[in-house]
């Protein structure tokens, strides 16, 4: 990871008279150095096609039936279309999905026929791939239009982004795979599209990253962008570029951009923008790491530094309950992927063995996967074992959970501090997520769908975003701050095998003139499986003070009396609120909108009139409410 800084101290230690090297200098010594560990002719993960014991055994695979299948429909139907119209409407009215839904299944078809025809080896779909890297190559730009917003790449300027840079890798496999039968003019067509739309922008900024391409914002960033570009590009390279010193430049470069991602996980190894942009950023680092090992014979280490296994134990500690992670930032409904949980026991054999391995990647991991998985040690490892709770100190964020005993609910929550200005950040310092019986009962409402608006300065208008829609308090008519400044301080922290304790001082969280203090306090009764929330606020003058629930689920019961029932939504326990403040309290309900999404639901629970001094608690219980309504 270091190795440039370090080959240059070597180099110094073993001279008589120490010679300073200029960045430059040592930069091209690693070059040298890392070309000497690289074959010569390149080489992509996988297997070329004429390695027949490879390939006849993923055909053998579960997956493959599937694949096969996938791969006749492509066959059949006709190449998605991805004209200029389409492209523009982004720049238009700030619509993605409409290029995007095309531009997406265009890759996905070609990595399906790639790797179905590498299985079968028959040539039933050579005719096919060729007709879709052709149709990839004369497109006028491989970015997706969010990622080019400028439209420089539109119009003849191309730059590396994620969906350009997954293109030159799809292509790059094609092309190494199909050795030999892929016809030589199209083939070398396409290596001369990956060479000036990804391979020359990339080394001009790796060159001087000080003067970047625009786009290149990302090489040494800490978002998830620099760790899937690079991979990429790596990899893309790896596979075709024939001068191996050439090839051990995109390496270089790659192992320096590393360092900067690494930065982008906190020192407990938690991943601020959620587990699925950890499932594609980490994802793509791990692969990268793992491609770079295979080529160097372990002789470049993208895993020496000691941060990258907390970053990979991150995803056993960040779920609910199996393969359910808290909605945090702009994450989905997602856990950990289980083919990344397994590849990264080539790292370290002793983490644990995912319940499953289902290649849910994509077509291309399969061959990934299986040639890295006849190379993990037999019998090492163990199924991961969810624990009481999982902390995360550097991120100020609890998951705790309750094993189910005497026929109980498995319950579970998370609460996070932190600060407003996080990677994917939503305003929501103080929020939760509550888990039942596999369900998502209550908590914070996750991302919405991405458009223009997403990504700038009106980010915080939508209220799935900002501090409205996530169960955290309304502070005299005020919401939560966006910014570093904007944050939580941890007053207490008390885990005990019966109880955990959490206290949270938010008054930071606000621009609130006239707040004075704000502490949330969350204890979890594992014994019970009850969850009680506390916040205790003071105002210089009476200010208005609510706390809302944020659900997905259907409810019943008095909101006059703040005494409600969420419904599990598939017959497991449902979830009792009740509500009582230290002045009498109003209830509301709103239904909050999120295009193409699910429409949230948000209960509130006010003060009927100013407070100075108040305190308002939320418990959450289990619950069995019968066909006639009453507790079972």
């Amino acid at each position: 990871m270091f190795a440039r800084c370090l080959f240059s101290v070597a180099v110094a230690a073993t001279l008589a008279t120490p010679i300073q090297l200029t960045a430059d200098e040592v930069r091209e010594r690693r070059i040298d150095e890392i070309a000497a560990f690289l074959p010569d002719k390149p080489a992509a993960f996988g297997a070329r096609i004429g390695d027949r014991e490879f390939w006849d055994s993923l055909a053998k695979l579960p997956e493959a039936s599937a694949l096969i299948a996938d791969a006749e429909k492509a066959m059949s139907a006709p190449i998605p279309e991805c004209p200029d119209e389409l492209y523009l409407e982004y720049s238009r009215n700030g619509v993605r999905r409409n290029y995007e839904r095309p531009y997406n299944l265009r890759t996905k078809n070609l990595e399906v026929l790639l790797v179905v025809e590498c299985m079968e080896n028959k040539g039933r779909f050579l005719g096919r791939i060729a007709d879709y890297v052709e149709a990839i190559c004369s497109e006028r730009t491989w970015s997706i239009p969010a990622h080019d917003p400028g439209l420089s790449d539109f119009n003849g300027r191309p730059h590396v982004e994620l969906g350009s840079s997954a293109r030159a890798y799809l292509i790059a496999l094609a092309c190494n795979w199909l050795d030999g039968t892929l016809d030589e003019g199209l083939r070398r067509r396409a290596v001369g599209e990956c060479d000036r739309r990804i391979f020359k922008p990339y080394l001009a900024t790796a060159r001087n990253p000080d003067d970047r391409t625009p786009g290149h914002w990302w090489y040494r960033s800490k978002s998830n962008w620099n760790s899937v570009c690079n991979s990429c590009v790596v990899r893309a390279a790896l596979g075709v570029v024939e001068d191996r010193r050439e090839r051990a430049e995109f390496v270089a470069s790659a192992e320096e951009a590393a360092r900067f991602a690494l930065a982008g996980y906190l020192d407990d190894g938690y991943c601020e923008e959620g587990m699925g942009y950890w499932n594609y950023g980490w994802g793509h680092y791990l692969m990268m790491g793992l491609a770079v090992r295979a080529a160097t014979d372990g002789k470049v280490d993208f895993f020496a530094d000691p941060k990258c296994r907390r970053v990979m134990l991150y995803a056993y500690g960040f779920q609910l309950e199996r393969g359910h992670s808290p909605l945090f930032a702009d994450t989905g409904r997602v856990g950990p992927a289980p083919v990344l949980l397994e590849l990264q026991r080539l790292v370290y054999p002793d983490l644990p063995v995912p319940d499953s391995v289902p290649s849910i990647l994509g077509a291309s991991v399969i061959p990934l996967f299986a040639s890295c998985r006849e190379r993990l040690p037999a019998g090492q490892g163990t199924p991961l074992p969810l624990s009481a709770r999982n902390w995360f100190p550097d991120a100020q964020v609890l998951v705790a959970r309750r094993i189910p005993q005497d026929g109980g609910a498995c319950v579970s929550l998370a609460v996070q501090g932190g600060h407003n200005d996080e990677l994917h950040n939503h305003n929501d310092i103080g929020s939760y997520e509550l888990m039942v019986d596999g369900a998502r009962m209550a908590g914070d409402p996750g991302g919405e769908e991405y458009t223009a608006r997403t990504f700038s300065r009106d980010r915080y208008v939508s209220k799935v975003l900002n501090s409205y829609g996530h169960p955290v308090p309304v502070v005299g008519g005020c919401l939560q701050g966006t910014g570093r400044d904007f944050a939580a301080k941890v007053l207490k922290t008390e885990f005990t095998p019966e109880k955990d304790t959490f206290v949270l001082d938010l008054t930071r969280a606000y621009k609130c003139p006239s707040l004075q203090s704000l502490v949330r306090t969350v204890k979890f009764d594992r014994k019970c499986g009850r969850i009680g929330i506390e916040d205790r606020v003071a105002f210089s003058e009476p200010s208005a003070f609510e706390v809302p629930v944020v659900t997905y689920s259907t409810f019943e019961g008095d909101g006059l009396s703040c005494d409600l029932v969420l419904r599990h939504p598939s017959g497991g326990r449902d979830v009792r609120i009740r509500a009582t403040g230290s002045a009498p309290l109003v209830f509301r309900e709103e239904k909050i909108p999120n295009p193409n999404l699910r429409t949230v639901t948000r209960l509130a629970f006010d003060f009927a009139e100013p407070v100075t001094n108040a305190t308002l608690r939320t418990v959450f219980s289990e619950t069995r409410i019968t066909n006639h309504g009453k507790e079972g």
